[in-house]
């Protein structure tokens, strides 16, 4: 829908009051009869569109409230809103009444939810009435378009709702969807017609609305058929790109509209330069800083003022409400926001009336009503010469960039009057400043370079370590095993137990050397997973028998559950016996004596993996010590350890590793842990690597 940025006649409040309630009052008679005589329609549509009828509804509701929130300045004069693609392809699936009513209920919720100050549209509640009376014309605006394109749409033979695709049928869609558009249009334009716009504009501006959201009847299409090919998946898929497609654009528009604005505030600096350097006299050259200010800044009050420092007073030597330029008048310095300008010498931003007792400073009460307020001091040679100051009736009107903008301009307005030469004192900072950057950026440039050669120093000093204490460790631990083998009868039991601390110390230190490498070789890229088939269920039950021997001892159970859907998969068996033997063990350890670890495997067919592919999860718990939120928000940190679980030993590298691991393969693992109540760890694994979509998936640990 096309909307008018600004109101041009104040004086049209009346008529346009009158257009809304008029539209809003036939809108809810139309959509109230048609629910009275179709009240049969939306049973039948529901039952006809089966068990997933509630969630198809949903998906629309959602679709058209997103994309009405997601509406975007295409030109200085309209706004688009694509929710009506939500309307088009909404009333060949569910009928007149339930997507009449969705349309309006989308529309209208969120724009209340706006005139409450609450979400991302922030409606202006000084006129509550007529704000009240815009939002009730939704029903005609919205409402009545989907009614006269259902009739259409039945007219031409179509059926409700709409469960095959076929080209008569997309052909009819399009037909009512260009008829939905044009009675909008038309309703539109009566609204812009009371604003006092002329028919031209109306027209430019219908035109404009037309071709955008004509772009968009095949994603209507394409959105109602889903439905009957895929399910409501394919709806939401559907939706998905139009919302995905509207933010793109959205966000080019943005672009364009702040180049636009960057544009046109670097043409007005640049022309009040020019200004000053042509022989004109004082109030042609304010004439000119005015015309300048006005192209980008949107301000109905416009004051340049000058200080009498002899008489201390405030000479308003330029003063323009909306559009006309007042008498000159005089005012003392002290009372005002404009003199609080000039006695401090600095610039005053207030965004509405409320913020001046925040601020401490206090309006002049000229009789006008306004909210916004912005000065700028002119200063030249360390005092201040005047100000220049904006107003609007609207709150938070003016921004920080506003501010820097009209700063400019006053500087280059004040060296003007004084015959300063301000622009050369500029131009040498600005080269100053410029040639400061440019050190700046070498020598931050020079420290990623050294910090780049850091990282590729410490990972080779890594390897290179790993390897040379590998080398007697492996010694230390095999001639310690030999000793302890043949040496349990001759020694005392005291020294065999030496032996053995020696054979256990070395296997920790050569399990921490290697965790160090993996994630060394993870951190600078070169760990490949070396993927094969394998039958998951038996490198299930090799891990099963290795863990359970090491939990006998302190009485802990293993139960471990196998679904028989579990099959061969393609992965690296080697890391996934790691990430196996890095949870279990964590779960045994951290389980209180004579407890239970539950291990459980299934599969998942790709509509219902989190992957977008055929997978195999993985879950271990426990009912030890838990953790709390904080610890399971990062207990995948390397070398974190949860609170109250530092007595226990370990590195804090497993579970870094593990995510690591699941994350090569594509993966995710999630946490789920309460204090006391044990801990559960879920992995999601693509069956086959090779199938599995490139990106890897994030790590959402959950309390």
């Amino acid at each position: 829908m096309a909307l008018v940025a600004a109101e041009h006649d104040p004086s049209s409040r009346r008529r346009v009051f009158s257009v809304y309630l008029q539209h809003g009052v036939i809108g809810a008679i139309v959509l109230v009869a048609m629910t009275v005589i179709r009240r049969g329609e939306p049973s039948a549509v529901i039952a006809a569109l089966g068990p997933s009828a509630p969630i198809l509804l949903a998906l629309f509701f959602l679709l058209a409230t997103t994309l009405a929130l997601l509406k975007f300045k295409l030109t200085e004069d309209i706004f688009v809103s694509l929710a009506m693609a939500a309307y088009i392809a909404m009333f060949p699936l569910l009928g007149m009444v339930m997507a009449s009513w969705i349309a309006v209920v989308a529309a209208a919720g969120q724009r209340i939810f706006g005139m409450m100050q609450i979400g991302p549209l922030k409606v202006d509640m000084r006129d509550p009435s007529f704000e009240w009376a815009r939002t009730l014309a939704l029903f005609a605006t919205y409402g009545v378009p989907v009614v006269v394109a259902t009739f259409a749409y039945e007219a031409l033979g179509g059926t409700i709702p709409q469960m095959h695709a076929s080209g008569g049928a997309a052909a009819r869609i399009a037909i009512c969807g260009i008829v939905l558009i044009i009675t909008n249009n038309l309703i539109i334009a009566r609204v812009e017609r009371a604003y006092g716009y002329s028919w031209t504009t109306t027209v430019k501006t219908g035109a404009v609305d037309t071709s955008i959201y004509l772009v968009t009847i095949p994603y209507a299409i394409l959105t109602t058929f889903a439905y009957g090919a895929i399910g409501w998946g394919g709806v939401l898929a559907s939706a998905f790109t139009v919302i995905i497609v509207n933010l793109v654009g959205r966000t080019l528009a943005q672009m364009r509209s702040d180049r636009e604005q960057l544009i046109q505030r670097l043409t007005s600096l640049t022309n009040i330069g020019k200004t000053i350097s042509l022989n004109c006299t004082t109030d042609e050259l304010l004439q000119r800083v005015y015309e300048e200010c006005r192209t980008v800044v949107d301000a109905p009050i416009f004051t340049i003022a000058i200080h009498n420092q002899q008489s201390n007073e405030l000479s308003f030597d330029f003063n323009v409400v909306r559009g006309e330029v007042q008498e000159k008048a005089r005012l003392d310095v002290g009372e005002g926001l404009n003199s609080w300008v000039v006695t401090n010498a600095k610039p005053l931003l207030v965004g509405s009336s409320q913020d001046e007792r925040k601020l401490g400073v206090a309006s002049y009460d000229d009789g006008v009503p306004t909210e916004s307020w912005l000065g700028v001091p002119m200063v030249v040679r360390d005092h201040v010469i005047g100000v220049i100051s904006v107003q609007s009736y609207k709150k938070n009107a003016f921004t920080h960039g506003d501010l820097m903008l009209i700063t400019a301009i006053a500087n280059q307005a004040a060296a003007a009057i004084e015959n300063a030469h301000l622009y050369k004192d500029l131009e040498g900072l600005n080269v100053a400043l410029e040639h400061r950057v440019n050190e700046r950026t070498n020598e931050l440039r020079e420290t990623n370079i050294r910090l780049l050669a850091a990282d590729r120093s410490k990972n080779q000093f890594l390897a290179n370590m790993s390897h040379e204490l590998r080398t007697p460790l492996n010694a230390i631990i095999g001639f310690s095993a030999i000793l302890l083998q043949t040496t349990n009868a001759i020694l005392p039991p005291r020294l065999y137990k030496f032996l053995d601390n020696i054979k256990t110390a070395g296997s920790h230190l050569l399990e921490l050397i290697n965790d160090i490498l993996d994630l060394a070789k993870i951190e600078a890229g070169k760990l490949e997973l070396q993927p094969h088939k394998f039958a998951l269920a038996e490198t299930v039950a090799t891990v099963d028998r290795v863990i359970k021997g090491i939990a006998a001892e302190r009485g802990v159970t293993v139960v471990t559950k196998i679904e028989p859907e579990v099959s061969d998969v393609y992965l690296d068996e080697g890391r996934v016996k790691q990430i196996l033997l890095n949870l279990l063990s964590n779960a045994v350890k951290f389980s209180h004596d004579n407890g239970f670890v539950h291990v459980g495997v299934g599969a998942v067919a790709q509509h219902e993996s989190p992957l977008g592919c055929d997978a195999v999860w993985i879950e271990v718990s426990d009912s030890g010590i838990g953790m709390h939120a904080d610890d399971s928000a990062r207990v995948f940190d390397e070398f974190y350890q949860a609170s109250g679980r530092r007595q226990k030993g370990g590195t804090g590298l497993g579970l870094s590793l593990t995510k690591n691991f699941v994350e090569l393969h594509r993966g995710t693992i999630d946490v789920q842990s309460e204090p006391g109540a044990g801990s559960k760890f879920r992995i999601h694994l693509p069956r086959y690597y090779s199938n599995a979509p490139a990106a890897t998936s994030l790590v959402r640990p959950s309390a």
